[in-house]
């Protein structure tokens, strides 16, 4: 039986979105609702280059599409140029805890950590919603990010994606985001880390969404630059 199966999933070329049973708490540096924040819903906006301009901001942009789309409860909102339709869903489960992660990937925007900061008119993103079955404290969230994005950062490393004129694999991209929700209740568990089942079971299903979007991505580029002639090994 699937444990997230009452949160619903939907999907369009423009949106993506998950309606949840239940209020969540939510802790994030997303587009829209980026902090800690109390919801239950969550969604991905599909933008182009052309939608956001320099005068434009990112998040007035996206509450107008909310507007337009007639939503009117505060959400948690993540913003990105990869295909919705390849977004990917991890799960995982052990001793009655559940994991769910969903993953938007795009690698066009790749960037290793560290590296000074450069104008890059390629766009793509890795946005990872991490879902728990179990209330975890504030604390606990912003360990479960540090999982989430060990996790990222792993599957992007094994890709082996390089950055552009250079012989050095990226770690992510500049504008990556991850999102961690857990249901509202009273108590709440203070340690998720890599020695606990629940941050193992983070862990594992950030890395297989992450992994599973990217070759989604690659496998779509492939099918561009071969439509163009254009033949490459990544």
């Amino acid at each position: 039986m699937n444990f997230f199966q009452k949160d619903q999933i939907r999907v369009s070329e423009t949106w993506l979105e998950l309606q949840l049973s239940q209020p969540h708490s939510s802790l994030s540096w997303a587009v829209v609702g980026g902090g800690y924040l109390t919801t239950n819903k969550v969604y991905w906006l599909k933008v182009s280059n052309s939608d956001l301009s320099p005068e434009i901001l990112p998040e007035e942009f996206y509450r107008n599409c909310l507007v337009d789309k007639g939503e009117k409860e505060e959400v948690l909102g993540f913003m990105t140029s990869a295909s919705l339709l390849n977004y990917s869903v991890a799960e995982k489960s052990m001793d009655n805890l559940h994991v769910r992660s969903i993953a938007t990937v795009g690698l066009g925007n790749a960037v290793r950590v560290g590296d000074p900061p450069k104008q890059n008119k390629k766009i793509g993103t890795i946005n990872l919603l991490v879902q728990t079955s179990e209330t975890i404290t504030f604390s606990a969230c912003i360990e479960a990010i540090s999982i989430a994005s060990e996790a990222r950062t792993l599957a992007v490393l094994e890709s082996e994606i390089l950055l552009h004129g250079e012989n050095k694999p990226a770690t992510g991209t500049g504008t990556d985001c991850i999102g961690i929700i857990s249901p509202i209740s009273t108590n709440g568990l203070d340690y998720v880390g890599k020695h606990t089942v629940l941050g193992h079971l983070i862990g594992a299903a950030s890395y297989e969404a992450v992994k599973l979007g990217i070759l989604k991505w690659k496998k779509t580029r492939n099918q561009l630059l071969s439509e163009h002639g254009i033949h490459v090994n990544i």
